[in-house]
């Protein structure tokens, strides 16, 4: 490179440069395949005028990704995505087909769009599939797209009927994944997802309660490992029984009267998040997974609970108590200790609750939940009026093999004003209660914590009475605990006391 920044050519006799090979044409095909699935689709296609090495190289692209937002001067969508699958090349199958949809001017018949997936790529996807089609896609009001994302059970006679979508059927994809809002799905019922490992389905809406959803889990997914469902309406029965099911996620369903699930290998993660929470009737779950290690439930309990092969231990368990605005259409109380009650030995339990502003609901509280045999304990506890202290100890009192204690604090707002100083959750005789069994405690993790007197007095409780105490994960806590070992010392030692204090 020369001295202004220029780069030098250097020429041959005939005044040409001595390498003016096309050096990108001569790499690999596996090469020049991933560098077109790295832009867009459209400008890999027009890669074909380059020269007669590239003519065929978009045919044999392993991932298709049509994107309407990265195509802004194609006049219409569904062309393009009808002329490049009718162009794929025929000996050899497609990997991967990513369709998104933002705009609400490209695609003015959903229908024949997903009619044209069927036809020319289902048959021929070995890989993934994935249907994404955004709210704004659609002549969706706001009023319209929130009872999609709440619907009200009372008003399903009423609604006016949706787009129905028939999901076609593909034989050898791995992983499915349909995203889209104001439309009813039909699901392919008489055929195989032999190769199907994840199904992933958001926003849609089941018009038979979930009956072909339960069949195709249940029935023609052998070999499915992930199972999530999303904001989905209509589902009120929901059958799962599949023995390679390792992982299921179940969000925001709201209206979900019957859940079923008997999955030998279900083991990695099992969420169940607002799920029976709009449910008019007596709700009924039934579990068969022995080999869970994972539970994460935020959801009102079902009325009736039947259970058979439960695991002996889980690893870990998070219950979470609900946010008021569904507490309120659970009845006022969503029952998560019988959760607690189900599943007695948890090596570790996350438990998720507001401190109750009324002192009648927190005692009713903690006397419903019981702690018998876990090791490590998290409280994500929500700042009220109220000590959360006692009621903290209150639950540690039931469990007295915990060996680690985890507290996070959240929810306190602006001009927080505690209650009265003679309110029962300041009787010092609760902070003194010597049943309170502590002695198996050997470490104590505490965030978002300040240095408030409600939290300098919980922390002085825990650092006086735990014996075996080793750990203490908190900035302001260590400070605290060091400040309390160096007063004993010095009780200890009057000739360690004179020698500091001179």
């Amino acid at each position: 490179m020369a001295r202004n920044g220029s780069v030098r050519v250097s020429r041959s006799g005939d005044g040409e440069p001595e390498d003016s090979r096309d050096r990108i044409s001569e790499l690999p095909d596996s090469i020049l395949h991933l560098i077109l699935v790295l832009v867009p689709l459209v400008d890999a296609v027009r890669t074909c005028v380059l020269s007669r090495r590239w003519r065929g190289f978009w045919k044999r692209l392993p991932l298709l990704f049509f994107d309407d937002v990265q195509a802004p001067r194609v006049s219409r969508f569904p062309d393009l995505v009808d002329g490049v699958l009718r162009g794929y090349a025929n000996d050899v199958d497609m990997g991967d087909l990513f369709v998104s949809v933002y705009r609400r001017d490209s695609v003015d018949d959903l229908v024949g769009l997903v009619a044209t997936l069927a036809d020319l790529a289902a048959q021929r996807i070995s890989g993934r599939f994935v249907l994404y089609l955004s709210p704004a896609a659609f002549n969706l009001h706001p009023e319209e797209f929130l009872k999609n994302l709440y619907p009200n059970p009372e008003d399903d006679a009423e609604e006016e009927q949706a787009v129905t979508l028939q999901l076609p059927y593909f034989p050898r994809v791995t992983e499915l994944s349909i995203t889209f809002m104001g439309v009813d799905l039909g699901m392919p019922t008489t055929e195989m997802f032999a190769k199907l490992t994840k199904l992933f389905i958001s926003g849609v809406r089941f018009t038979d309660g979930g009956e072909e959803l339960s069949q195709v889990v249940s029935l023609c997914c052998p070999c499915i490992k992930r199972l999530e469902l999303h904001r989905i309406s209509g589902l009120r029965w929901l059958t799962v029984f599949a023995q390679s099911l390792v992982s299921m996620v179940l969000s925001r369903i709201l209206v979900l009267e019957q859940l079923l699930v008997a999955a030998e290998n279900l083991r990695h993660n099992m969420l169940v998040d607002k799920c029976f929470v709009l449910s008019n009737t007596r709700a009924f779950m039934f579990l068969c997974v022995p080999a869970l290690e994972q539970l994460l439930w935020e959801d009102r309990c079902p009325e009736v609970i039947r259970h058979w092969m439960l695991p002996s231990c889980l690893r870990s368990l998070v219950v979470a108590e609900l946010e008021l605005n569904y507490l309120i259409g659970a009845g006022g109380r969503s029952n998560f200790a019988r959760i607690l009650q189900l599943l007695k030995c948890v090596d570790t339990l996350r438990l998720e609750f507001p401190n109750a502003q009324d002192r009648t609901d927190q005692e009713s509280l903690i006397e419903n939940v019981n702690l018998p045999c876990y090791s490590e304990l998290e409280f994500m506890v929500n700042h009220t009026r109220h000590r959360f202290g006692p009621t903290i100890l209150n639950l540690l009192r039931k469990c007295s093999c915990v060996k680690k204690v985890t507290l996070q604090m959240f929810g306190r707002e602006v001009g927080y004003i505690p209650c009265a100083s003679n309110c029962n959750c300041r009787q010092l005789s609760v902070w003194t209660d010597k049943v309170v069994n502590l002695d198996s405690l050997e470490c104590v993790a505490m965030y978002e914590f300040g240095a408030t007197q409600d939290e300098r007095s919980f922390i002085y409780y825990i650092m006086r009475n735990a014996k075996r105490l080793r750990k203490v994960d908190n900035r302001f806590a260590e400070i605290y605990y060091k400040g309390i070992k160096k007063r004993k010392r010095l009780q200890m030692c009057p000739l360690e006391r004179d020698d500091s204090t001179n």
